[in-house]
């Protein structure tokens, strides 16, 4: 008897374990994770999602593949994202705009909606002048912007970007009226003020890399908490008595609802990545802060961040559409 079931009892385990992964005992993960990035190829969040796949792969045995869903800008590949099972085997690139579209687009998708698994990277807010700009120093912009409202040209990627929105309460701190002229992305931003078709540009140092680094612009500002490493000589807005610090920022997440087990192993994966010296360096070559926050670390970050921007938002006014 006790024999006979034994027998049973191992087929019946047999039978079970060639079901598929669907065993509630079973290790995550079991099958391929998606990585979606809700932009076309090539992009920084494309990049940030590939440099992943490439460095937390050997911790996710292999599984882990990018998907790019473009669209809306990336709301049609957030939505797919949000929409997905938690259970760890979708993921999504969540960026900057996540706090910012908001404001301008009805039912875009908020970074809320998501489990955040570790912010990758960030890079400040900076503002910038023309190499040979007439501006020696933001004291010089500033005087000239409070005794002139509206002469100064300020750059940026559009109505409601992340960069209007903190050079508006900039604007605002140092008593100034700046005139906002608006480019169809950051690109196009950073090259106007290059050229000297605007004053100043505001903008990610990741954005502006190249051409500061090309001696085509200069910064004249940063929005960080502490000097900032490659421009040591560069005041911060709190140094010159307005406390604003402004991150732009990438992020892996999933849906809501991610199990403790499959969380765990992909922020050890993640941050693991982060650590590589080879993922640093890549990062660091874009103009990026390799510098890894956790869901513990990233939720204080992010909803500082977020409040911040919600709140420059409501002062001027925007209203989404």
């Amino acid at each position: 008897m006790k024999k006979t079931f034994l027998v049973v009892a191992l087929g019946f385990a047999m039978v079970l374990s060639g079901a598929g992964g669907d065993l509630s005992w079973a290790k995550y993960p079991e099958k391929k994770i998606r990585l979606i990035v809700p932009f076309a190829p090539g992009g920084g969040a494309d990049i940030m999602a590939r440099a992943l796949h490439k460095y937390a792969n050997p911790y996710l045995g292999g599984r882990l593949y990018v998907e790019n869903i473009a669209g809306a800008s990336g709301a049609i590949g957030w939505r797919e994202a949000a929409k997905a099972d938690p259970d760890g085997y979708t993921l999504c690139m969540m960026v900057t705009t996540m706090m910012t579209a908001p404001h301008i687009t009805k039912n875009f998708p908020t970074y809320d909606l998501f489990d955040v698994i570790g912010v990758t990277a960030q890079d400040p807010g900076m503002f910038s002048v023309k190499i040979d700009s007439r501006f020696k120093n933001i004291q010089e912009l500033i005087a000239l912007a409070k005794a002139n409202p509206g002469k100064v040209v300020v750059s940026t990627a559009g109505v409601g970007a992340i960069d209007h929105l903190y050079i508006s309460a900039f604007a605002k701190s140092i008593g100034a009226e700046f005139n906002f002229v608006p480019y169809k992305g950051a690109g196009p931003a950073v090259v106007a003020a290059a050229g000297g078709h605007a004053d100043a540009v505001g903008s990610g140092y990741s954005e502006a890399f190249n051409l500061l680094k090309g001696n085509k612009l200069r910064p004249v500002v940063v929005f960080t908490p502490n000097r900032f490493p490659d421009y040591p000589n560069i005041p911060t807005a709190t140094e010159i008595g307005h406390e604003l610090v402004v991150y732009h920022w990438r992020a892996a997440g999933g849906p809501k609802g991610i199990s403790a087990e499959a969380k765990g192993v992909l922020v050890a994966a993640f941050r693991q990545a982060a650590e590589n010296p080879e993922f640093q360096k890549m990062v660091k070559d874009l103009g990026l802060e390799p510098n890894f926050l956790g869901p513990n670390e990233a939720a204080p970050f992010l909803k500082k961040q977020n409040d911040f921007l919600s709140g420059i938002a409501k002062k001027i006014g925007l209203q989404p559409k």
